[in-house]
């Protein structure tokens, strides 16, 4: 017996059952399906679930709150739609102003919440801002705090971990460690109970304890289960000590930590996964895998910057105060269920903005740049260095800059030095103080470059290029690549700005850097 087989196409399908298989796809993927006949394209125009995960992944975001619920997609669609309209206009629908209880020197962000601590004050006081679900509750509370210690803290509200860095005696630093970092409850100040040691020392190495001095811790930074502290020499030109990062798998049983020192210097540092880093040299950059355990940092590529003229050197940054909001899987997958979906940047890309300062022999001030990189674009370089040199080595070469540089990169001169202290990025969106009373938001999100809509915007669309001119004192191209989208906003009282996925928070300073107020702006 002969058996002939019927081939069914997939457009046969009934339409629920189509939109069913269609679903498992993603945004990218759909966009491609439609293009393929006239049949698939209707059902993928005619389903709002369809729909729904293309929009989400035009506007590189994920939907948080509304998976218990029985909000119609219809609805969900109409309030992404006009979350992004409101950013693109500017168009904040509520502002909260604030007026701290403290004057505060010290301060963090993160999920929302705001803390800040004086140097004189009774500890450290946290208010979590009003959000989408809760537009009018702002809830306070302290912990309290040996002030007089205390050099930096920081905290991850979705791990419920506050980590606080306190210094030790002067007279024990020749026998002790440089500072003590306290691994606590954001919620009871308690001794965190995930905290494979509730007390972490730093720097516990005897070449750099005796030198400890000399040492300024800078950066104070947790990512998951990573809590990471950078030091950098008081003394840059001798450079006595150096500059050194350590790094401690906080909820490791094995006591998983390591000091890395970088020969060129650490300008900055950004975790670009769960198991690999970013370090900004002096010169250029590098990425380290810490997948292995077993091992130190393995080095696995090295990227330069473009070459300078004659006289001209890259120089220390001082160091910058830019804030990362952007939500982890970790953060996103801890939120709770509410009534109405909030809209947070998908933690598979963002940008990243690398600070780089030169100066010449023959002048007093430096000339500050700052660069944006998309992640994803850094990541792809680890390949191509390998192919190009093998695996790096300590004295190993550099991929140059026209390899990488000008198709990855957006380069912008610093209007004044003080300006570099007050960036704030959030997924595709960076927002910093261009003028004392005006805010620049850039939107670097390359669907918004590639298919923008000028209707009722108040800014403007720079398109990505390649170019060739070349700017003095540089000898290479800069790059021109990444498209944005740019709004000022109108006039503010602020000296600090932060951004997050629906907020962006206004600090007002006193001359003497006191903190007077805090304006919360609602998009």
């Amino acid at each position: 017996m002969t058996w002939k087989m019927n081939t069914v196409t997939l457009v046969r399908f009934p339409p629920e059952l189509l939109c069913h298989i269609l679903g498992f796809l993603d945004g990218y993927d759909l966009v491609r399906v439609r293009k393929a006949c006239k049949a698939l394209k209707e059902t993928v125009d005619n389903s709002e679930m369809l729909q729904y995960a293309i929009d989400l992944r035009y506007f590189r975001v994920v939907e948080v709150g509304t998976y218990e619920t029985n909000l119609p997609l219809a609805a969900r669609r109409k309030r992404l739609r006009h979350h992004e309209t409101a950013w693109k206009r500017m168009e904040y629908k509520q502002k909260y102003t604030l007026r701290p209880s403290t004057e505060d020197n010290i301060y963090h962000f993160a999920g929302g919440i705001f803390a800040g601590a004086e140097d004189d004050g009774p500890g450290i006081h946290f208010m979590r801002l009003p959000s989408a679900a809760d537009p009018d509750v702002v809830r306070c509370w302290n912990h309290p705090v040996d002030l007089g210690t205390l050099v930096d803290f920081t905290f991850c509200p979705e791990q419920d971990l506050l980590v606080l860095l306190t210094s030790t005696p002067i007279d024990s630093w020749y026998s002790s460690p440089v500072h003590d970092i306290h691994l606590r409850s954001l919620k009871t100040n308690e001794a965190h109970p995930d905290a494979a040691q509730s007390i972490l020392k730093a720097f516990y190495v005897d070449h750099i304890a005796t030198h400890a001095h000399q040492l300024c811790p800078e950066k104070l930074q947790v990512v998951g289960n990573y809590v990471s502290l950078l030091y950098l020499d008081n003394n840059p030109i001798n450079r006595t000590v150096g500059d050194y990062l350590q790094m401690w798998d906080w909820k490791s049983k094995d006591g998983y930590l390591f000091i890395l020192e970088v020969d060129d210097g650490i300008n900055d540092y950004f975790f670009l996964g769960e198991d690999k880093f970013l370090i900004v040299t002096h010169g250029g950059m590098e990425i380290y895998s810490i997948a292995d355990k077993l091992r130190p940092p393995q080095c696995t590529s090295k990227l330069s910057f473009p070459s300078l003229m004659d006289h001209w050197r890259y120089n220390d940054v001082p160091m910058t105060k830019t804030i990362d909001t952007t939500p982890s899987s970790v953060f996103l997958h801890a939120q709770k269920s509410t009534d109405q979906p909030s809209f947070y940047p998908s933690p598979d890309d963002k940008i990243m903005v690398i600070p780089v300062h030169i100066f010449c022999l023959h002048e007093k001030d430096p000339h500050s740049y700052f660069f944006i990189a998309r992640r994803s674009a850094i990541l792809q370089l680890e390949s191509l260095y390998v192919n190009t040199y093998g695996q790096p080595t300590s004295n190993g070469p550099k991929l140059l800059w026209p390899m990488w540089g000008p198709q990855h990169t957006t380069w912008f001169l610093e209007s004044s030095i003080s300006s570099i202290w007050e960036k704030s990025i959030c997924g595709f969106r960076t927002v910093w103080c261009s003028h004392p009373n005006w805010l620049c938001i850039r939107d670097f999100n390359p669907h918004i470059a590639w298919n923008y809509d000028t209707t009722g915007c108040r800014g403007r669309l720079v398109r990505g290029e390649l170019t060739s001119t070349i700017r003095p004192p540089f000898t290479e191209p800069l790059g021109s690549a990444l498209g944005y989208r740019e709004t000022i906003s109108e006039e503010f009282d602020v000296t600090e700005v932060v951004v997050d996925e629906s907020r962006i928070v206004l600090m007002t300073r006193n001359n003497s850097a006191r903190l007077q107020k805090v304006e919360v702006l609602m998009f």
